[in-house]
């Protein structure tokens, strides 16, 4: 019995889910629609920056691969490794900091919880 809640409490969220959940909290915060935000076109400026927060958190705080990250997101591994140049080095801004923080507390919260 206690093999079983062992390790039921080890399960992880797939790589879908913890994309899904941060391009949503990444549109959320920008105004967008996530599906713009996973959205194979060229897009705005603010779809896009909503984009390399989503790569950002998927990556940086979910603990996903680039590679995986890059395929959910429909972009390049490439891309999703400067879309996390970018967002990292956005971050000595201390409002944009203090905002990407509470979304990493966010999906921490929801990814850990689902663990």
């Amino acid at each position: 019995m206690h093999a079983l809640l062992w390790s039921a409490r080890k399960v992880s969220v797939s790589v879908e889910v913890a994309c899904a959940l941060a391009a949503r909290l990444a549109a959320s915060t920008s105004g967008v629609a996530a599906s713009e935000v996973v959205s194979h076109r060229r897009s705005s400026r603010r779809v896009s920056t909503a984009r390399q927060i989503g790569m950002y958190l998927a990556h940086t705080t979910a603990g996903l691969p680039l590679t995986k990250v890059a395929e959910y997101f429909g972009r390049d591994r490439t891309t999703a490794a400067h879309a996390c140049r970018l967002i990292e080095d956005r971050r000595d801004d201390r409002k944009f900091d203090a905002e990407l923080s509470e979304l990493e507390d966010l999906l921490r919260a929801i990814c850990g919880a689902a663990r």
